[in-house]
C-alpha cells in the first residue's frame, strides 16, 4: 500500500499544475473559440481549430484540479453557481 504524507501534497500538485504560460493562452484563446462558435480562430498568429481547443480546456481542468486561480475570463466554466 502507497500513501502520501500531508507535506507532500502542495509539492505534487505543484507538479501537476500547468504552466503559467499555457494557462495563460487557455484563459485567452478559449473564450475567442467560443465568441467564433468554436469555429477555426487565428489566435497571436497560430491557427487553432478543435483539437487546440480540447487541448487548452485539459489544460484549463488540470489548472482547476491542482488548485490554480483561474483568471476571470474563464473561472465561470468552474463555477458551481452555473452547475
Amino acid at each position: 500500500m502507497w500513501s502520501i504524507h500531508p507535506e507532500q501534497v502542495r509539492p505534487l500538485l505543484a507538479a501537476f499544475a500547468p504552466h503559467s504560460d499555457d494557462l495563460a493562452t487557455a484563459s485567452a484563446l478559449l473564450p475567442a473559440a467560443q465568441a467564433a462558435h468554436w469555429a477555426p480562430i487565428s489566435h497571436h498568429g497560430v491557427l487553432h481549430d478543435r483539437a487546440s481547443y480540447r487541448y487548452y480546456w485539459q489544460v484549463l481542468q488540470t489548472a482547476n484540479a491542482t488548485g490554480a486561480v483561474l483568471p476571470a475570463a474563464v473561472a465561470h466554466y468552474f463555477s458551481q453557481a452555473g452547475a
